[in-house]
């Protein structure tokens, strides 16, 4: 059976290469007083520059150059410069094997290096697992692992050894993890679990799959479907902390897996993966599910209002005939009467050889008809979308566990207030309703005859509640998108301990007090600055003249010869297809490696399927017709690729590998 492979080829150079940055030369290559001792009682040249380049090499990547290997010529001439001797004369190093030999004895007697032994890959296999648990990246595990043997001073093993040791580290710590979420499970909850793998009553599709389903367009039917697939997942009783403990890398790779795996896949799993697939899967489906529902709400009042506007602007477009007629009449009123008042005639015959005064009291009746309030007409919309939110609210209201700040105390009290209400029988709202929250706008449509009009009310409250989830001060409990600022940040717990480790990654001061009162300072010395070179007309393309500020436009940062230049350059530049474009970039940069597989961590066997999974997702063509417009792959091929290749992470590293061949 081949082994597994957890390196791409760019990993496994980067690993065991030797440096070639300067920087890197003269950090892991400068020899001491005390190596050039040792190094000096080698008798002839050669040997005196292959021993230093064999001790140099132990101590950075951690490796034994091995027999034929190239070395950069930068790297022998640095040591050599420092020797005294001619590189070239490298070129008689280890002729014979006994000298080679003779010299790895003596740099383990001198230096103190060793061979990595069975007794070193029993230790250190068993040192690997913690980090494996706090990482999900094989390069990661081997690059500590790298570290490890040079603290150690033990020579590197061959790459087949470092990979399974590796692999071993990832696999324990998958399995540790697995043991992990699967033991806080009780029995009825891994058949609970289990059940999500069976057919949904009156589907052909697993409950798993079924609880996954967009619920589609916004309406009372889809917040009715989601609220259904959230109660069936809330059924199993996961609880969020069944993740604690768990590293948020690993847990993010068993959520990607669980919705990539069928529920065939998912049963052909053994029971301690399958479950911690599934706990993982649920929890991240639940938080899912969670702010579908909750956009799905905002979108839906969105549209009551919407709705109303459309209404508002045919009404307008309707009585626009009207409104113009009676404009142009109000024009001839008004021209008559100031033609009367000027030459001091009366007024009402005036005004009655423009209109005649019966039909002047049936226009002004039409135009009452016309006044519209300024704004929406709350009490309007309260009644043509009351039977709407009848459906919606109580089951939004019900589903989900509210929280804020202090300011919206009086909003989550009325919240309270009409869930349960909701859940009684009553059928008019209570008077005693909190009412702190309602804005000024409202409050005509809201209290009404010294009384709550409860249609309004309930859209009132329902409005403020949209409004403060978008602001934040709302927030779920549960959600990811719609979650509290403070779940946002690093904890406190972490950030104390943080604090206690050493100083803080950040380029201010750890005390807040000290930073806000130094910003403080500056901002004092800036305004002070401003005003003494506005005082003396010193700002540059500013002017300030008693109460009048002039501001000189912004010129073109990029001089209009430069623009014509590059338009001569592009001229000039190639057409190309973005296929070959694509291929190019990747071959120069290896960013297709980039997209290694979910599980295993290698990159796809066919860069061009990658490639082109990669331009249907940025050209939003679909998979589906950019399988019918080329004939690199077929559709279950570039759905497979981009279904365990293509993810925000591997666009991220894909995104770092360019700009890193950009800088180099």
């Amino acid at each position: 059976m081949p082994r597994r492979r957890v390196f791409t080829d760019a990993q496994i150079t980067a690993l065991f290469a030797l440096p070639i940055a300067e920087a890197d030369l003269i950090r892991h290559y400068t020899l001491g007083p005390d190596d050039l001792a040792v190094i000096a009682r080698r008798r002839r040249p050669h040997n005196r520059l292959g021993f230093a380049l064999q001790l140099c090499a132990l101590r950075f990547p951690g490796r034994l150059i091995r027999p034929g290997e190239l070395i950069p010529l930068v790297i022998v001439t640095f040591v050599a410069e420092q020797l005294d001797i001619d590189p070239g004369a490298l070129a008689d190093y280890a002729t014979r094997a006994p000298t080679r030999y003779d010299q790895l004895d003596a740099l383990r007697d001198a230096f103190g290096f060793r061979t990595f032994t069975q007794p070193d890959h029993r230790e250190l296999s068993t040192w690997l697992v913690p980090i494996a648990l706090a990482t999900v990246s094989a390069i990661h595990v081997a690059e500590a692992l790298m570290v490890e043997l040079r603290r150690r001073r033990i020579a590197a093993p061959g790459l087949t050894t470092v990979e399974r040791m590796v692999a071993t580290a990832l696999l324990q710590a998958e399995r540790h993890a697995a043991a992990k979420l699967s033991g806080t499970l009780s029995p009825e909850k891994r058949t609970a679990l289990d059940a999500l793998l069976d057919n949904h009553p009156g589907t052909a599709v697993s409950s798993l799959a079924w609880a996954r389903q967009s619920p589609g367009a916004p309406g009372h039917r889809s917040m009715t479907r989601l609220i259904d697939q959230l109660r069936h997942l809330r059924q199993v009783r996961i609880t969020p902390t069944a993740t604690d403990g768990i590293h948020a890398d690993r847990v993010r790779q068993l959520a990607r897996e669980g919705s990539r795996l069928t529920a065939q896949h998912l049963r052909a799993l053994g029971p301690l993966r399958r479950h911690a697939v599934l706990i993982v899967t649920v929890l991240d489906t639940i938080t899912r599910l969670t702010d579908e529902a909750i956009g799905l709400f905002d979108r839906l009042i969105g549209r009551m209002f919407r709705r109303a506007e459309r209404r508002a602007s045919a009404n307008l477009h309707t009585n626009a005939r009207s409104l113009n007629d009676k404009v142009r009449l109000l024009t001839k009123l008004g021209d008559a009467l100031f033609e009367a008042r000027e030459t001091g005639t009366d007024a009402f015959a005036a005004v009655d050889k423009v209109i005649s005064w019966d039909r002047f009291a049936e226009v002004v009746a039409e135009a009452k008809g016309l006044i519209k309030d300024d704004g929406p007409d709350y009490l309007a919309l309260a009644e043509a979308n009351h039977a709407l939110l009848r459906r919606v609210g109580p089951l939004f209201l019900d589903a989900f566990e509210f929280q804020g700040i202090a300011a919206v105390t009086g909003l989550l009290r009325a919240v309270a207030a009409l869930r349960t209400f909701y859940a009684g029988t009553r059928r008019t709202l209570p008077k005693d309703l909190p009412t702190g929250f309602i804005r000024r706008s409202w409050r005509p449509a809201v209290f009404r005859d010294g009384a709550i009009d409860g249609q309004a009310y309930e859209l009132c409250l329902f409005a403020e509640l949209r409004d403060r989830l978008r602001a934040g001060d709302v927030w779920v409990v549960g959600s990811r998108q719609y979650r509290a600022v403070e779940d946002q940040l690093i904890s406190k717990p972490l950030f104390a301990e943080m604090k206690a480790a050493g100083p803080l990654p950040v380029a201010v001061p750890s005390d807040a007090a000290l930073y806000l009162q130094d910003r403080k300072d500056l901002l004092d010395a800036r305004l002070r600055e401003v005003c003494e070179k506005a005082a003396q007309d010193q700002l540059v393309d500013v002017r300030l003249s008693g109460d009048t500020l002039k501001i000189s436009p912004l010129q073109a940062a990029t001089p209009e010869d430069a623009e014509r230049l590059a338009d001569r350059v592009y001229a000039r530049m190639p057409r190309v297809r973005i296929t070959d474009l694509l291929d190019e970039v990747a071959e120069w940069t290896g960013t297709a490696d980039c997209f290694m597989h979910l599980r295993t961590g290698l990159p796809a066997e066919d860069r061009r399927v990658v490639l082109t999974a990669v331009l249907a997702d940025a050209t939003n063509l679909g998979l589906t017709r950019m399988a019918e417009a080329c004939s690199v792959a077929s559709y279950k091929q570039l759905a497979w690729t981009a279904g365990w290749h293509v993810s925000e992470d591997a666009y991220g590293r894909a995104l770092a590998r360019i700009v890193a061949a950009q800088q180099a």
